[in-house]
This record gives structure tokens, sequence and C-alpha cells, in this order.
């Protein structure tokens, strides 16, 4: 087994809405008891519909949200412990990358200013040279040319300022990123280009991703683990391969099955689910996905699954597993 480099142990996150003379206080539970750990040096990639808590997970274990509950350990210390000033230096180690590459970027500065600001903050008593001269490695390493960095963000295109963000991510030489749909804005074609630059740039700086998408075929190229989640919890983990291969989870096989295969000759059974994902204010009882699960029977509406591993690193969560 390889050394994890991060665990994150039973994460929550609960956002209350604001009560009314007509109402009592509602609990959103956007991220709710999820525990797996994140091997060093590997892509872990977390799938599920929009609305199941993927962006709020990356957010909150960067603690970029604060958690409602929880503990994300990295090298033996949970760093929602740390007091702030403890903390800059695990914040240096952990970035992200956000969808919307075009408000991700400050709008009215300098790509060098922007990917240069986290420097001068992290590293104090850098020179401007020094600082110059790491801007341009990492925009030589994305794809981008030192003239570039004299521009501003809506001088380029999508595909330009999502890799300037993840310059802006790099140059910090950190040991964890959060990808957070990162191509789900961009053609197909920048796509390609983008994930080829993730790849060989994760081998090259010995990076580790959490990869937040929805989109599955990407998974299948960079990824090495996937969770998936499913109204802020995790219904089934492990390797790629056999999680792909063999899902237990019967919305795992959902997905799955609803993910376009490049072969128009090629025909499969779809599997249709019924109506649409529950509201995390006010989730089923039992296991959440009984609603829409054809598989489901009487125990599934009265309890709540147990996560159990069906096999060496693959885990699910459910009662009827599909083996």
């Amino acid at each position: 087994m390889s050394e994890n480099l991060l665990e994150i142990k039973n994460l929550e996150k609960h956002f209350k809405l604001k009560k009314s003379i007509f109402s009592k206080v509602r609990v959103v539970r956007a991220v709710d008891d999820v525990t797996f750990s994140i091997p060093k040096n590997s892509t872990y990639a977390v799938v599920g519909e929009s609305g199941s808590g993927k962006t709020t997970l990356g957010r909150t274990l960067l603690k970029l949200i604060e958690p409602t509950g929880g503990e994300v350990i990295i090298r033996g210390v949970n760093i929602f412990e740390l007091n702030n000033k403890d903390f800059m230096e695990f914040r240096r180690r952990m970035q992200i990358v956000f969808q919307d590459p075009y408000n991700s970027l400050h709008p009215r500065k300098l790509v060098k200013t922007i990917i240069g600001e986290g420097m001068k903050i992290h590293f104090k008593g850098i020179g401007e040279e020094e600082i110059r001269n790491r801007i341009k490695t990492v925009l030589e390493q994305v794809g981008l040319r030192e003239e570039h960095m004299f521009r501003y963000p809506h001088e380029f295109s999508g595909g330009q300022r999502q890799r300037i963000a993840f310059a802006r991510a790099i140059v910090l030489n950190p040991e964890f990123i959060v990808l957070d749909e990162p191509t789900s804005a961009l053609d197909v074609s920048v796509q390609a280009m983008v994930l080829k630059m993730l790849k060989e740039t994760k081998r090259d700086e010995n990076l580790t991703y959490l990869f937040i998408t929805h989109d599955l075929s990407v998974v299948d190229y960079l990824a090495d683990y996937v969770a998936v989640l499913y109204l802020g919890q995790i219904v089934e983990k492990g390797k790629k391969a056999d999680v792909f291969t063999s899902p237990a989870h019967p919305y795992t096989e959902l997905l799955l099955s609803s993910n376009p295969i490049p072969d128009p000759f090629l025909k499969r059974d779809k599997i249709i689910a019924k109506g649409e994902i529950p509201s995390p204010i006010n989730p089923p009882s039992g296991c959440r996905f009984h609603t829409r699960c054809r598989y489901a029977q009487e125990k599934c509406k009265l309890e709540e699954p147990i996560e159990r591993e069906i096999r060496e690193g693959h885990l699910v969560k459910c009662h009827f597993p599909l083996i």
C-alpha cells in the first residue's frame, strides 16, 4: 500500500438556513460523515451529480470553508486544530484550481502579479528577479511563454486562463492540489491539452491531486482512485479499475451507464434513474439512494447501510451490493 498524504476522517459541513417567523432552523447537510485517504503521488477522483457536495467537500478539506466536524490529517497533523499562524505552512502545501477560469483570476492584475502574489506572502525576503524567474519557469511548464506574464486575463482564451490558474497553484511548490472541475468550461480539444498538462506536471512535480468532476471519461484517463459521492456521503470508493469494472453500488452503476461510449455501433442497456437527487435539507431515511434505486427493498427505507469492504481497498455503502 502507498503512503497516505491526506487522511479525511468523518468530515462534515452543514449550513444553517436563516430562520423565519414561519419556519424552524433548517440545516443543509452538504458534506455528511465523509472518510477516505489519499495516497501520496496519486490522483483521487470524486464523482457525482450536481448538488452531491463535491465542491463543498474540496473547499472544506482545504479549510476555505470552516468545517462543522471531522479531521483532515496531513503528515500527522490535524489542520483543523491549527491557529492561523501555524496553518500558513499547510496553506502553501495545499492549493486549489477553481472551476471557472473567468472568475478565478483578478481582471485588473497582470499575470505576473496574479502568480507571484503567493510567493511574496509565503517566501519572505524573496527578490523580484527570483520571482520573475520562477514565474517564467511555471508558465513554460503549463505551455505558456514568458511574455504572457505581462498581459491581463481578458487577453487569453479559456484554456489559457485555466493554465494560468494552474501555474498560480504550482508556483508555491505544493504537495496537494484540489482540481475543482478544471476542464468543464472548456472545449473538448482544449480539455485534452489541459488534461495532458495536468498529468505531466503531476509526474514532474510529484504532486497529489483531488480531482472533482462529473465526467467519468476524464476520471478514466487521469485517476488512480475513485470516490462516488451522493447527497453528501461517499457510497463507494476504491481503485479506479475496481470501481469501473465491477461497480458495487446501484448509484455507481447508474453513473457508468449514463457515460457516453465513443462507438456509435455499440449498443447497451441504459439505466434510467427515478426522479431527481433529493434535497440535502431533508435527506431520505435509511439509504439515501433508495428513492431512486431499482433494487431498493424495505430494509433500504428503514436502515442506513454500513460501509463494507467487498474486496481489498474496495468499499461500498449498500445493503445489497452488486456482487
